[in-house]
């Protein structure tokens, strides 16, 4: 990023500028489960959804407001030990939803349980179902309008706190990519402080600030709140000596464990005595894991084939009316354990689109993840494939004949591979798929070298639930259509 990002209000919210979010996001909670308190018996006694009621049957509003506030304060206080109420910036709305919901079958559950061994008057089951699905369903609507404001907040430079990461290594990088990729963090990255002398070059759109011996001038001079720790096992910059900058500059002091830039797998914590322990494990896309992400393949690929059909043949009769040519464009790219296949893409260019491209954009052949948002090869039809991704669909067919996944890392051609270190080769481990974390993350925004590294991220951590929260994150992605060209 760019170091001369324009002033901020403060380096983060204050103590008590947390607090007010936290009594909000508390109050707007409260609210959210009483309204849906009420929009259940609305919908079951007004409304009369379900099984008819006798007039026996009929438990009209006054009877149920026992059960609508100790549902309430079940969730709440569920809701509290969850940790939602505490201040992180870098949770997901997508991570709150789970939380929200797990709150609301505690509370379900209590009031069927007190209110069914105890009332005497008659309760609707079905007024339970209800009221778990609204008082959920509003709550994380609730959250998801809260998280809306706090990104509007984030862009006019409203509680936003500024970062800096130390370190130059896998994980520093991909530490960089994800606070850029996270707006909702209200984390803005000024840059990073290199670990080792020799190399004064950015990271791509991440500016070096400084070497080793200038942390603590680039605290100051950058305002920075917090300073994030990154360091690889081996460095010329000690762990101590980063903290003790941060100390003396007044900035606050984040520690990744280094074992994380081995980037094998997920990172558990425990401790014994007060002493914290790390254990690294792995994931893998084998056995059981690999049959039940191929099951969900075979059917949402079939499903979305199903559900998209005449889209894909209206494509089909826009693609030969507006250019000569083949509908389908074929490329040989790279999968799992480096075995070749074809790959099937709406054609999008003119079909001597390969023979122009050295003419147009000479030297362009060497070039990883070559595309320009202007490139005059591509048809009319092709410019709004590009733009809306409609053009990546016929790669369900490969999906279904097992070349490539739904998600995964992005299937690249023998000349990117060619440029692999060993560690970007793991992500040839998995399937490349559909869509994955580069795709969500900015697509061709981003460079070559973080596009590896968010691959490789993937496949050190996949899970079915990974998987499900890149597979939503995908649809506001391709309506953005950021770095879609």
């Amino acid at each position: 990023m760019n170091s001369d990002a324009p002033p901020v209000q403060g380096n983060g919210a204050a103590p008590g500028g947390r607090r007010r979010w936290a009594l909000l996001t508390l109050l707007g909670d409260a609210v959210a489960v009483v309204g849906g308190f009420l929009l259940a018996h609305w919908l079951r006694y007004e409304l009369r959804l379900g099984p008819d009621l006798t007039e026996f049957q009929f438990t009209p509003l006054r009877e149920y407001w026992p059960v609508g506030l100790t549902f309430t304060a079940v969730m709440l206080v569920a809701l509290y030990l969850y940790g939602s109420y505490a201040h992180r910036r870098s949770i997901r709305w997508l991570d709150e939803v789970p939380k929200v919901g797990m709150a609301g079958l505690l509370a379900t559950a209590a009031v069927i349980i007190v209110f069914f061994l105890f009332r005497p008057a008659f309760f609707s089951r079905l007024m339970f179902g209800y009221l778990f699905a609204a008082g959920v369903g509003l709550t994380a609507i609730w959250r998801y309008a809260l998280r809306v404001v706090r990104i509007a907040r984030f862009k006019r430079g409203r509680d936003v706190e500024r970062v800096l990461v130390v370190g130059r290594g896998n994980m520093a990088k991909m530490l960089m990519q994800q606070l850029t990729a996270t707006p909702g963090s209200g984390l803005q990255l000024v840059g990073f402080v290199d670990h080792m002398d020799g190399d004064d070059s950015d990271f791509g759109r991440f500016a070096r600030l400084a070497g080793p011996d200038g942390l603590a001038a680039a605290l100051t001079e950058h305002r920075v709140g917090r300073a994030i720790v990154a360091l690889p096992p081996a460095t010329t910059l000690a762990v101590s000596e980063a903290v003790e900058a941060c100390r003396r500059t007044g900035a606050r002091c984040t520690v990744v464990p280094d074992l994380v830039d081995i980037q094998a797998g997920r990172l558990h914590t425990e401790e014994i005595g007060g002493i914290p322990l790390f254990t690294l494990s792995t994931n893998e896309i084998a056995g059981f894991n690999h049959v039940q992400k191929r099951v969900l393949d075979i059917l949402l690929a079939a499903l979305l084939l199903t559900i998209l059909s005449l889209l894909l043949l209206i494509m089909v009769v826009a693609i030969k009316l507006d250019s000569r040519g083949p509908v389908l464009f074929r490329q040989v790219r790279v999968g799992r354990n480096g075995r070749e296949f074809d790959l099937y893409k709406f054609r999008s260019m003119v079909p001597d689109a390969e023979e122009m491209m050295e003419k147009l954009y000479p030297g362009s052949s060497s070039e990883p993840l070559f595309k320009r948002k202007d490139d005059p090869r591509r048809t009319r039809v092709g410019r709004l494939l590009r733009r809306t991704s409609i053009d990546e669909l016929p790669q369900l067919i490969n999906v279904l004949r097992g070349d490539m996944s739904m998600v995964g890392p992005r299937a690249q051609v023998r000349e990117e591979v060619a440029q692999y270190d060993d560690w970007a080769h793991t992500r040839l481990r998995v399937l490349p798929g559909l869509t994955g974390l580069w795709q969500v993350s900015g697509r061709s925004n981003l460079s070559f070298e973080e596009m590896v590294m968010l691959d490789a991220y993937y496949v050190g951590h996949w899970s079915l639930g990974l998987d499900m929260k890149i597979m939503l994150r995908t649809i506001p992605a391709v309506i953005r259509g950021e770095g879609a060209y």
